[in-house]
């Protein structure tokens, strides 16, 4: 089973990001790579719907899990969604904000301009979560590992993906505190700007998960990147209960 995660880069109002060709060049990513499961960051509604048609079109199946961070459905709203190959039945789904009140939608911590949210899907087998930790608030991101920690279900295996904004420091330490291993940690930086380069998107597993193979998709459509994030992918090999 081959699990991926990529931070889409949001569309947005930016006319020249050249969003619908880097949306055909995801599908085409999936198309050739066939992950199971893909957690996504920064997908706005848009995105969603033109990334479901394309994927429709090259008779491509999956289901979409979650529900965006402001329920508004407005440009800048936007989703952790979780793309299931429609051939791995799904027991239960559910977003939560990261604040102090994760059952309560649209809610935030102090300091954190948007709410930042956690999605989650079921198996028979394990748990899959996919989050985007603030980009800006150091306290911020402790506040939202503290949070997640907290909604984490421990009766099945846990797989994380997700962009986490994190030092490596700091991820390191949530691993521990939750018994998890970060099967990327060694691929290299995952995010470009013009000044730096980062290592922000992980995938996490307890150790009850078996994997090989973890990839970063250097990855051009038309001679563009797909984002300023690489997508990032790993195989699950077995799962123990």
């Amino acid at each position: 089973m081959k699990i991926m995660t990529f931070n889409l880069k949001d569309d947005g109002l930016n006319i020249f990001s050249n969003w619908k060709k880097r949306l055909e060049g995801f599908a085409t990513l999936i198309e050739t790579e066939k992950p199971d499961i893909i957690g996504t960051q920064e997908m706005t509604y848009k995105a969603k719907k033109l990334l479901k048609k394309i994927l429709e079109s090259k008779n491509l199946k999956y289901t979409f899990y979650g529900k965006s961070r402001s329920r508004n459905n407005l440009i800048f709203d936007e989703y952790n969604c979780i793309l299931v190959s429609e051939k791995i039945p799904i027991i239960s789904s559910h977003t939560y904000s990261l604040s102090d009140t994760p059952l309560i939608p649209k809610t935030k911590f102090i300091n954190d301009k948007f709410p930042r949210i956690i999605t989650y899907v079921e198996t028979k087998d394990f748990y899959i979560y996919n989050t985007h930790l603030s980009n800006k608030v150091n306290e911020n991101k402790l506040l939202q590992l503290k949070c997640i920690t907290n909604l984490l279900k421990k009766d099945k295996p846990i797989i994380i993906t997700g962009d986490f904004n994190l030092g490596a420091t700091k991820l390191k330490n949530f691993c521990e505190n939750n018994d998890l291993i970060d099967t990327t940690k060694n691929i290299g930086k995952t995010f470009t700007t013009k000044k730096q380069i980062y290592h922000l998107d992980h995938i996490l597993v307890n150790k009850k998960i078996k994997y090989e193979n973890p990839t970063k998709h250097n990855f051009k459509y038309k001679k563009i990147y797909i984002s300023d994030h690489f997508p990032v992918s790993v195989d699950i090999k077995k799962i123990s209960n």
